[in-house]
């Protein structure tokens, strides 16, 4: 095969001794030479941008600094919260003015994960222990369980399906008995989105926390790609000495006021914050 520098030294000799319509002919045959071969070097089509926008802060509520938050929610002016930990592990409701605990049920034997509303009953997640513990609503009684195979880690709704992550790029869309009827794999970039963990359905969007990480990720539900980036790195640096465990964790969403509700472990504050449209 002729490479590119030699067809060039073969055009130069041929420029002026050829009529201009065949030197046209080559230079174009030339010109779709190289094309093909920056083509077969396997590039890959470039990646929509993604947008980065930053949530406006409205007011800040106290919170328990012992709280390991897991779950969050917001249901008729209360945030419900899971809090995690073996031995710590609780199911709370919050006046969403103040930030007063309501009330506090200790959870024994398991570490606490997700939590969400669904039909006038709240389900917790637990982490390793394979059990999903349901609650009357409003009186938050224990009134069953479901099974479910591998880890526990954030659970949201749609109105129609449980949607829950593990620790994977793997959301997992599940009925009233908790069986899987589908799967989502997310991805960032077009690279998994790996250790997905707090999650909560709002705007006919998924918000997820991802371990580690000051960024809620906005998701596609059908197509499980990364729509935006919410930045909460100016809100992280609102909360003094936080230590590594203390990552931002706890996503809850008021429909009717369209504002959002987010935490982290062990912080001592709850965020009401605005997210753009």
């Amino acid at each position: 095969m002729i490479c590119p520098g030699g067809f060039k030294d073969i055009m130069k000799s041929l420029q002026f001794s050829l009529p201009s319509i065949l030197h046209i002919v080559l230079i174009s045959l030339f010109t779709l030479f190289l094309n093909r071969c920056d083509s077969s070097n396997g590039a890959k089509p470039q990646l929509k941008e993604i947008k980065k926008i930053t949530p406006l802060v409205l007011r800040t509520i106290p919170h328990d600094n012992q709280a390991f938050t897991q779950g969050l929610l917001y249901h008729k002016g209360k945030i419900y919260e899971s809090t995690g930990l073996q031995g710590k592990s609780s199911l709370r409701c919050i006046n969403a003015e103040d930030g007063a605990v309501q009330s506090k049920i200790p959870v024994t034997g398991v570490f606490t994960e997700g939590l969400v509303i669904k039909d006038n009953k709240l389900i917790q997640l637990t982490w390793r222990s394979g059990n999903a513990i349901i609650y009357s609503y409003p009186d938050l009684k224990n009134i069953g369980s479901h099974r479910y195979n591998g880890e526990g880690w954030g659970i949201t709704t749609d109105g129609k399906f449980y949607i829950m992550s593990n620790g994977s790029d793997t959301l997992y869309w599940r009925d009233d008995e908790f069986k899987v009827w589908k799967k989502t794999a997310v991805t960032f970039r077009g690279q998994p989105l790996n250790k997905i963990n707090e999650l909560e359905y709002a705007r006919d969007k998924i918000y997820a926390n991802v371990w580690f990480n000051d960024f809620i990720y906005e998701i596609d539900p059908e197509s499980g790609k990364v729509l935006r980036l919410i930045d909460c790195t100016p809100i992280v640096k609102q909360i003094d000495s936080l230590k590594e465990q203390d990552v931002l964790n706890g996503i809850a969403y008021d429909k009717d006021k369209d504002r959002f509700f987010i935490t982290g472990k062990y912080w001592p504050l709850i965020f009401e914050v605005k997210i753009p449209r």
